[in-house]
């Protein structure tokens, strides 16, 4: 083992950043358990049926502009590490300026295309109307939520993950609560819910934006508060390779959905499930992937090797205990967790029959999760983006090809093909960016 190797100690500081980011990320799950509960005890089915739907839809819809929170966390870790607060500002700003002018134009364009999309998907009639309400209304909290996505990722790239997890958890919090009040004390039923987290959301800019105030110095906002095209052009560059791979991303696990209701309700509601397990998995290991994002940027701008040879360890051990953790929760409580969240017999058990699936999905996915924590730090998104559609475009489009998608193993075996080949596709690219990390003085800063 080298002699520069200080595990305990990385080890230790990398859960020291991932802690708070795992409670942060548990809240987003929950605040969706939670709208689901207020709604179902509405008068009318449709009303739960319309927040569930919309919420869905929004999530995978705002869910491929998190480029904007990646590509933020790894250029200021990056500037963190050479200590240059000015230039970590100039990114923020820049990056918020980025998600406002998107959010507005997502807003303007997409309020005439929900009309057409519903006409399009053609739901029960009682659906349509409190559907299309909550849409329109969700939808002009486009600007704030990607401004959000920026300042979170600054507090991140930064190290101060406790300020990530208050920004999320005093979100998360008054949107439940104004959720509750708009919808059952002033009777607005799926409106209300809609307007609570467009209100909640709005409240979340500014709190960031207080948080922003208390930790900068007296004016350095101020100074650094420009447009500059040089910065916009970085970050498009480091931005514009991780929405393509992002929406490569959503199109698996939507596309995974689709085949298994074309087979059956019971297989629809069991993949659903699965993807429930898996989704809540996936932010426990996604704080760490935050840490390891954190690290490797930090690393990168202070061009310190052996802190991110450290690091790289203490993540893929971390990793890798938390999902062999995971999978033993499951192993021993799935039964009961399926049944807290249905009581038809039968997709339980259909359920049930897929956790084996589910602990060599996430066995394997997990690793991939920590390699895109690595890569988002040092900002080689390119690297990400190839991989990504290599994985779909051969592990998950070509297994269908070959496999089918008639029955739901087939669908789990071209799963488990895509996850192996994106690990070891991106774990494939690792020794390089290590040769350029171990080189002193290398020229690249974004690839």
């Amino acid at each position: 083992m080298r002699s520069d190797l200080k595990l305990i100690p990385a080890i230790r500081s990398l859960w020291t950043l991932a802690w708070p980011l795992i409670i942060a990320n548990s809240a987003i799950p929950l605040l969706g358990l939670a709208d689901a509960a207020i709604a179902g005890h509405l008068d009318n089915v449709s009303y739960l049926a319309s927040v569930t739907v919309g919420a869905g839809l929004f999530s995978i819809f705002f869910g491929s502009f998190s480029f904007l929170r990646m590509g933020t966390t790894g250029l200021v870790a990056q500037a963190e590490g050479r200590a240059d607060d000015h230039e970590s500002l100039r990114i923020l700003f820049n990056a918020m300026l980025l998600g406002l002018f998107l959010g507005i134009g997502l807003t303007g364009c997409s309020w005439y295309l929900i009309e057409p999309a519903i006409n399009l998907a053609d739901p029960a009639d009682s659906l349509i109307e409190p559907l299309n309400q909550y849409l329109k209304i969700r939808l002009f909290s486009a600007p704030a939520t990607l401004v959000t996505y920026a300042l979170t990722g600054w507090f991140i790239g930064r190290g101060e993950t406790k300020v990530a997890l208050y920004l999320a958890l005093g979100i998360n919090t008054l949107n439940i609560a104004l959720n509750y009040i708009l919808a059952i004390r002033f009777e607005l039923n799926s409106n209300g819910i809609a307007l609570g987290t467009l209100i909640a959301e709005y409240i979340g800019v500014i709190y960031g934006l207080m948080w922003l105030l208390r930790i900068t110095e007296n004016g350095a906002l101020l100074q650094t508060a420009v447009m500059k095209w040089k910065t916009l052009r970085t970050l498009m560059k480091v931005n514009a390779p991780l929405w393509m791979r992002t929406i490569a991303l959503q199109s698996v696990f939507v596309s995974l959905s689709i085949f298994a209701a074309r087979i059956g309700p019971n297989e629809a509601a069991s993949i659903g499930l699965f993807l429930i397990l898996l989704s809540a998995a996936s932010y426990a290991l996604d704080g760490l992937a935050y840490a390891s994002e954190i690290e490797a940027g930090q690393s990168k701008g202070q061009k310190n090797f052996s802190r991110f040879i450290n690091s790289l360890w203490a993540g893929v051990l971390l990793t890798f205990g938390t999902a062999l953790s995971i999978i033993a929760l499951v192993e021993f409580f799935g039964p009961d967790l399926l049944g807290l969240l249905t009581d038809h017999e039968t997709v339980i058990a259909s359920t049930s029959s897929l956790l084996t699936w589910f602990r060599w999905v996430l066995l394997i996915l997990c690793f991939s999760y920590w390699l895109d924590g690595v890569f988002i730090g040092l900002t080689r998104s390119w690297d990400m983006c190839s991989t990504m559609f290599l994985s779909v475009g051969f592990g998950w489009v070509g297994a269908l090809w070959i496999i089918g998608s008639q029955h739901i193993d087939d669908l789990f075996k071209a799963l488990l093909i895509f996850a192996v080949l994106r690990s070891i596709s991106l774990g494939l690219r690792l020794p390089s960016v290590i040769r350029d990390l171990k080189t002193p003085n290398h020229p690249k800063l974004v690839e």
